[in-house]
């Protein structure tokens, strides 16, 4: 039994192995959760734009245990009202690269997830490619960009505006670089 659990949720309603509690969140996470890239315009990054990754779980307020746990297995984490529903769902959030790439990433990539594997994936690639400090050359962050596009189009900056603004202020940064005495 997982007793260690015991102030979060009566161990009677876990599984009685670690390994079927792990299946079962592999199994909230494909439905209820989302390893999110978000591509935010920020004046002071050195492209103008920021990759910010975000695993995150949503629940009910009502079933504020299911995260609690979720923290305490992943031993990471902070759970927040969600935006735009707080009055009635939370969140289950980790954005710190570091816990992304100890802890998270190596869960999936052992414990895989059947419908949002392929997020899962390129998800996984982000994180790990910005840990390796590829976003700071022009090229590699402009790559990382067209694969997370390529994941889903669906963003609120279209694909062209995000490599125009990059290409702009490389240039702009480049240009000035070249008249420094």
């Amino acid at each position: 039994m997982l007793n260690e659990f015991k102030a979060i949720i009566d161990p009677k309603r876990l599984p009685n192995r670690r390994k079927y509690l792990h299946y079962y969140i592999v199994g909230l996470v494909d439905s209820e959760g989302c390893f999110s890239i978000s591509i935010k315009k920020q004046n002071n990054a050195k492209f103008g734009w920021a990759i910010d990754p975000v695993f995150h779980v949503t629940q009910k307020k009502e079933h504020r245990q299911i995260l609690e746990l979720l923290k305490a297995v992943f031993k990471c984490g902070r759970i927040i009202p969600k935006p735009g529903q707080e009055n009635i769902a939370l969140q289950y959030i980790v954005d710190a690269r570091r816990n992304l790439m100890e802890k998270i990433i190596p869960f999936f990539k052992k414990h895989k997830p059947i419908i949002k594997w392929k997020e899962f994936e390129i998800f996984a690639k982000v994180v790990e490619a910005l840990e390796k400090g590829e976003h700071k050359d022009v090229n590699s962050f402009k790559k990382l960009i067209l694969q997370i596009y390529e994941a889903s189009n669906e963003r609120k900056h279209q694909l062209n505006e995000v490599l125009s603004e990059i290409d702009r202020r490389w240039m702009s940064a480049s240009e000035t670089i070249r008249r420094a005495p």
